[in-house]
């Protein structure tokens, strides 16, 4: 393996490289070593290419490594790289370390593992990204000092500070009902551009290049080309993914099976449970399981199934279905904004389903809330605490009727990296 000519010691062609020219927003570095995972398209190779430019300012360029490991397909590949920059830049000086979609590498885990056993990024800060967690474990890199984060699209709080105007209004957390109302109050003057923007983030979602562009859906080949490319590296049957994708589609916001699905496809229920698992650990889609009394999730009860950002729910209709989303689709896309929201900032989220057949959208600990886009809160909704909808505005001893798009802001947290526990 060779090193002349490498682009990590050359200070000019960082500065003129495509990602860092077109970046338009800084997302703010991670002060401490790092496995960021995130969708493809997300801006995992933006992020990692602005903080070295920024690194440069003061570091000398050849204590900064970079590479996209999506060039290797062995692990051995992936140490012999490690171990000869740090032949040339001697162990015991601080280094930089980026190695770029490492998750295209065969046992990227026990590579990693090795090279932090070996010493090889002893005095080193390491940003790791990829766009799988498919062979992650919990246990990974036990007593490392590397965190592991979720790069994910913007959340609608990230999403409108930035592309409409930053509010000063804290974070609440969901069980916080009357501080959440306080604060709610706050927003009421802001609801027509916090409408508006929700408007929009339905259609771009929460991808920079979706975000920045005049016309999203032009998109949209490199999108879909993103999921399927990193869905096939996982050696499975387009023929079966698209049954499925087109199925959550059809039953999106309801309950769904895995035997609903196999009847359309000649794979088992439990094939069709593996290509849900794996779209879900490639940051596709964000499945919600039914909560039992005394807040047991049950694992064997019908599930929802979300796509963790709305762009994604276009690019994958039009992929499977052959056509854009239609107005009637805008309260069930609403409602798995809302699910990934409170997915994003609590560990324990699902629905609720009774005997009477009556159904409570997502389940937050106590915290039960209720997505009503266009409806008008005629009916009250017996033990829900929130009732979203477009612009109602009510509280009652035991409930809030809160515009969804205030509501959302409120309970967001400012962060572009979610720690993935």
């Amino acid at each position: 393996m060779s090193f002349q000519n490498p682009w990590w010691v050359d200070k000019n062609r960082i500065l003129e490289d495509e990602h860092v020219k077109r970046a338009k927003v800084i997302v703010p570095p991670i002060d401490e070593s790092a496995l960021i995972l995130g969708p493809r398209q997300v801006g995992k190779t933006t992020f990692l290419k602005t903080t070295i430019k920024t690194l440069l300012e003061r570091e000398d360029p050849r204590s900064i490594l970079f590479f996209s490991c999506d060039a290797f397909s062995r692990k051995e590949e992936l140490i012999g790289l490690v171990n000869e920059y740090r032949t040339l830049v001697n162990r015991e000086k601080s280094a930089y370390i980026f190695l770029d979609e490492i998750t295209s590498v065969s046992d990227w885990n026990t590579a990693l593992l090795h090279l932090f056993n070996a010493g090889y990024f002893n005095n080193s800060l390491v940003y790791v990204t990829g766009s799988s967690s498919i062979n992650l474990r919990k246990e990974m890199l036990p007593g490392r000092s590397i965190k592991k984060y979720v790069f994910y699209p913007l959340n609608f709080r990230v999403y409108f500070n930035i592309f409409y105007k930053k509010l000063i209004q804290d974070h609440v957390k969901v069980d916080e009902k009357d501080e959440l109302y306080e604060n709610a109050l706050k927003l009421l003057p802001y609801i027509s551009e916090l409408n508006k923007a929700l408007l929009e983030y339905v259609r771009r979602g929460g991808f920079f290049a979706t975000s920045f562009s005049e016309n999203p859906l032009s998109l949209y080949e490199a999108y879909k080309d993103a999921i399927l490319s990193e869905f096939l590296k996982t050696e499975r049957k387009e023929s079966v993914f698209k049954v499925i994708i087109r199925k959550i589609i059809e039953s999106y916001g309801s309950r769904i099976s895995e035997n609903t699905i196999a009847k359309d496809v000649n794979v088992s229920h439990t094939t069709i449970g593996d290509y849900l698992d794996v779209l879900e650990k490639l940051f596709i889609i964000r499945t919600f399981r039914k909560i039992e009394g005394g807040g047991k999730t049950n694992y064997r009860s019908l599930k929802k199934v979300y796509f963790i950002d709305p762009f994604f729910f276009r690019v994958m209709k039009i992929y499977s279905v052959g056509k854009d989303i239609d107005d009637d689709e805008m309260p069930l896309i609403v409602e798995g904004i809302v699910g990934e929201h409170l997915a994003r900032e609590y560990k324990e989220v699902g629905y609720l389903h009774f005997k009477s057949g009556k159904e409570v959208d997502f389940s937050v600990g106590n915290v039960k809330v209720e997505v009503k886009w266009r409806e008008k809160e005629r009916n009250r909704y017996n033990n829900v605490d929130y009732v979203l909808t477009i612009d109602e505005f009510k509280k009652s001893d035991e409930q809030l009727t809160l515009p969804v798009s205030i509501f959302l802001y409120l309970i967001s947290s400012d962060k572009f990296f979610y720690e993935l526990t």
